[in-house]
């Protein structure tokens, strides 16, 4: 019998769940980005998915028209 593996459990799970969005912004951009996150107390992934969020409500909104 294996012994579980944690870590591998979760890479595999990863792997299967979950994907990466990546962009590229001028870095003034991507500083100001950072410091307002830091400002208002959220993590930049947090910015991001609430951002993605809104995206895909109006989107929907858009399509049940």
């Amino acid at each position: 019998m294996t012994k579980f593996n944690e870590n591998e459990y979760k890479r595999e799970w990863k792997k299967e769940n979950m994907k990466t969005v990546r962009a590229s912004f001028k870095n003034d951009f991507v500083d100001q980005f950072k410091k307002a996150c830091k400002i208002l107390g959220i993590t930049q992934a947090d910015a991001i998915r609430e951002a993605m969020n809104n995206t895909i409500q109006k989107a929907d909104e858009i399509s049940k028209k």
